[in-house]
């Protein structure tokens, strides 16, 4: 009975923890959505969209993420909290008409003609140089804090593109993470997971 009445309380805790996260949409555009992707870059989530109905989303517990979303459809831009919480849990994606001159503006920090499959050496050349970094999507410029003294280390740092991401940025980005990530694994084995402030998306 106390190992039953132990285990049902342990799964009680866990339970409290998690956080749901609504997600909803302002389509500021006469336009349906058919096709985006949602994703959270700590848990490393990916959400496949054809509409724009609420819906929700389980974390592990509350906290700070950093959402976005995908989609050639629209100019998307998110906004969520700082920190996320059980009273402060809604991501409002807000779907504006798309404009060509805004796209060609918008993704300059993070050239699309980049290569992402760089060779070990090649990899090493830009470290020496500063110039290799891991990519993040934000609504702001500011730097998760610890990534200083994992540059230190590591000789990688982290870029932070504008919230707004296109499917061919956003695809690109993920390329950038996972070639850094294999290069570091490679490396160093897994320990270097564990220094890392927060996940970019597309590592595993």
């Amino acid at each position: 009975m106390t190992l039953v009445f132990a285990l049902a309380f342990g799964n009680s805790n866990a339970t409290e923890k998690e956080v749901i996260i609504e997600v909803v949409f302002e389509n500021l555009t006469e336009k349906d959505l058919n096709s985006g992707v949602f994703f959270i870059t700590e848990t490393n989530e990916r959400i496949e969209i054809s509409n724009t109905k609420s819906f929700t989303v389980k974390l592990p517990s509350k906290g700070k993420y950093q959402f976005g979303f995908a989609t050639d459809e629209f100019n998307a831009y998110t906004y969520y909290p700082a920190r996320i919480s059980s009273k402060k849990n809604t991501i409002t994606i807000r779907l504006e008409e798309k404009k060509e001159k805004i796209f060609k503006t918008r993704y300059s920090h993070f050239p699309l003609n980049k290569r992402t499959n760089l060779t070990d050496e090649q990899i090493e050349l830009e470290i020496s140089k500063g110039s290799l970094n891991f990519i993040i999507h934000g609504i702001d410029n500011t730097i998760p804090e610890g990534f200083t003294e994992f540059k230190e280390k590591y000789g990688i740092g982290v870029q932070k593109e504008n919230c707004v991401v296109d499917p061919l940025s956003f695809k690109k980005a993920n390329e950038n993470n996972q070639m850094i990530s294999d290069y570091l694994t490679e490396k160093y084995g897994k320990n270097w997971l564990n220094e890392l402030p927060i996940k970019p998306f597309g590592i595993k």
